[in-house]
This record gives C-alpha cells, sequence and structure tokens, in this order.
C-alpha cells in the first residue's frame, strides 16, 4: 500500500527502472514538485517519452500531491 511512500527523496539525476513483460526502461529523474490536488495539467501529454510519478504529500496528511518527472534514457 505504500509503493511511493518515499517518492520525496527522489533528486535530479536519479534512475527509476520500469520492468514490462518484455524488457526494462530506465528513466532519469528531470524534477519533482509539490502541487495542489487540483493541478492536473501536469498529466498532459510530452514531446517526448515521460515518467510522471504522482502521490498524496505529506506522509499522513495528504492535502497536497508530489510530482516526480523522470525522461528515457537513450
Amino acid at each position: 500500500g505504500e509503493i511511493f511512500r518515499y517518492l520525496d527523496q527522489l533528486k535530479k539525476g536519479d534512475q527509476i527502472v520500469v520492468y514490462t513483460a518484455i524488457r526494462a526502461y530506465t528513466y532519469v529523474v528531470t524534477g519533482s514538485q509539490v502541487v495542489e490536488p487540483t493541478r492536473v495539467d501536469i498529466m498532459s501529454p510530452t514531446d517526448s517519452p515521460t515518467l510522471t510519478l504522482i502521490s498524496c504529500y505529506p506522509y499522513r496528511v495528504d492535502n497536497k500531491r508530489i510530482i516526480v518527472t523522470a525522461e528515457l534514457q537513450k
């Protein structure tokens, strides 16, 4: 139940590996921000392969959202 519990500890340059049945994809963190829950523009399409991780924030308060973005490593 707490897969994104430590999302706020990711830093720019950290790697995130996403595994599928076919292969693994490595993304590099480009930034993070804390926003209001109404900021749905964060999920808008991007021009390049981008991973966007979203979770409630802060832990056990949950009145904001933490957003971590990462780009596919080539």
